[in-house]
């Protein structure tokens, strides 16, 4: 049976000669785009017998999908790492000063030297540099360096000297990393000293890379300790003029009427994303029940059950969508039970209706997964963390021994009828689609990893559905045309997906909104005009 939808808007185009993952349509091969839109999805004949006349391209037997949709982005301070220091091989502490002195050498100009991904467990001295080492490494320069995950940094003279009152706040260090309410502040500084042009170049960066491997839409993920809320405004703005389809949430607390409508006057789909409970694990800084195996801290909650609770009810009542980063066990208890108690206060249904989500949920219980499938809470997660540090004697294993083999339950959450939507927390881990997908399959426990069908909905309409768009995530009628090509390949599945065991696919083109956004000029007459500026 042909599916179809009429329009008589924009001058159709058809793909043909395609391999489509579209279950619906298990035989299609052929695809028509017009306005935006798919309106039909089915045979080579029948496309061009819908679309009579309408230019067409040969997709010579290529896989198409829908293209990713990456549930969790920072833009800018993604293309800021591809634009300045990427320390994720950094190998000693000697590596890092390197690289900063090269990157001081070589931009003599620059007043501001951001890095990030450094990763001390393996170095043979694990001491990261001294703030003395820092300065002479960055020739007088502000100089921020994020640790892999994000929630500590090592930071210079030079830029402490430009926060007053950071010695004072929790988490502050004389000459060592800073974490908690200092590397908020030391963060927040570094964005000021960007420009507006720095900034939305930096975004173009990492969105033109996002349709590189297939990406046609990102949520971005902002907030008070990541950047001014302007940065949704450019976010969006430059996500226009590249053609990837931007979400935007601002992580904020709602306690304040103009919180609330700030976020609605910048398009914030909703209060949350990294509206932080907790840390992160490698900077034991995620709340946790018990101490760390490797320390005898507990992690740090920011906010209380009350707090999480007041949100959620905010939210709901606004319309807006809540949510919260939340990866210790404290953390994601403390969350759910404030869930569970703005239920209560404003009825199971409203909240149900209102699609909350939470990011990360790297630790939760049996009894706070049924309690986010009660409520229709979305769990938007990172297979890649897993991936990275998952195995046994990795990071997970490292801070938390045993507790490491219930780390992320994917599957667990699935079968429960949590909905799952996937995505990179770039910077932390890099942009990717199909390397998303592969983790979730991989998984370190068995018990919790997916198939490939299930892995791949939640990056692309799971993750959608978290962002609360309905038509996009799908090869269907009436779907918005966010569609990837990609490569040939070996080792597919019977349902034309791959098998994730071997080589992955490569990204041939991405569509978004029916305007072809990226092409590695493969294909004969594919609709793309590359800009000036990548």
């Amino acid at each position: 049976m042909l599916s179809v939808r009429m329009s008589d808007v924009i001058p159709p185009t058809i793909y043909s000669q395609g391999r489509l993952y579209a279950p619906e349509e298990p035989e299609a091969t052929a695809l028509v785009v017009r306005n935006g839109q798919i309106d039909y999805v089915g045979s080579d004949e029948g496309a061009r017998s819908f679309a009579s006349g309408a230019p067409e391209v040969d997709l010579g037997g290529r896989l198409v999908t829908p293209a990713f949709v990456d549930a969790h982005v920072h833009t800018i301070q993604t293309g800021q790492v591809m634009n300045g220091l990427d320390l994720s091989t950094a190998s000693d502490r000697a590596d890092v000063l390197d690289a900063v002195a090269r990157f001081a050498r070589t931009h003599p100009d620059r007043k501001l030297i951001v890095g990030q991904g450094w990763d001390e467990r393996y170095w043979p001295d694990p001491r990261p540099p001294l703030r003395a080492e820092l300065d002479r490494a960055g020739g007088g320069a502000a100089v921020y360096l994020a640790r892999v995950d994000v929630h500590s940094a090592i930071v210079s003279t030079a830029l402490l000297d430009q926060i007053p009152g950071v010695a004072d706040q929790p988490g502050f260090c004389p000459d060592g990393p800073v974490t908690r309410d200092a590397h908020h502040l030391c963060r927040s500084a570094t964005d000021r000293l960007f420009t507006d042009a720095e900034r939305r170049a930096d975004a173009r960066t990492a969105l033109n890379r996002a349709a590189q491997v297939g990406i046609g839409c990102v949520h971005e993920l902002g907030g008070p300790h990541l950047g001014p809320q302007e940065d949704l405004l450019r976010v969006q703005q430059v996500g226009s003029q590249v053609g990837v389809d931007i979400v935007c949430y601002w992580g904020e607390l709602a306690d304040d009427q103009s919180v609330v409508d700030a976020a609605i006057r910048v398009n914030a789909r909703g209060l949350a994303g990294d509206l932080c409970v907790d840390g992160a694990i490698g900077s034991h800084t995620a709340a946790l029940f018990e101490p760390y195996s490797d320390s005898d801290g507990l992690g740090n909650r920011y906010l209380d059950v009350d707090q999480i609770s007041r949100h959620v009810s905010a939210c709901t009542r606004a319309g807006l969508q809540a949510g919260f980063h939340c990866i210790g066990d404290d953390a994601v208890a403390a969350t759910v039970d404030g869930f569970r108690r703005a239920a209560a206060t404003v009825g199971e249904g409203r909240v149900r209706q209102a699609g909350h989500r939470l990011e990360h949920v790297e630790m939760i219980d049996t009894a706070g997964i049924r309690v986010l499938a009660r409520l229709g809470v979305m769990a938007s997660m990172q297979p890649a963390f897993d991936m990275a540090w998952g195995a046994p004697g990795e990071l997970y294993e490292q801070r938390l021994g045993h507790r490491a083999a219930s780390m992320n339950r994917l599957a667990t959450l699935h079968r429960a009828g949590v909905g799952l939507a996937f995505g990179s927390d770039s910077p932390v881990t890099p942009l990717a689609g199909w390397e998303t997908v592969r983790a979730a399959t991989h998984h370190s426990n068995t018990v919790e990893r997916l198939d490939v069908p299930t892995a791949f909905a939640a990056a692309t309409f799971g993750a959608a559905r978290a962002g609360q768009d309905h038509h996009l995530g799908m090869l269907t009628v009436g779907a918005r045309a966010n569609v990837s090509i990609w490569q040939p390949f070996a080792d597919q599945r019977p349902d034309g997906l791959p098998t994730l065991e071997d080589e992955l696919p490569v990204c041939a083109a991405t569509v978004a909104r029916g305007r072809a956004i990226y092409s590695d000029g493969s294909i004969d007459g594919f609709p793309f005009t590359a800009s000036d500026d990548g």
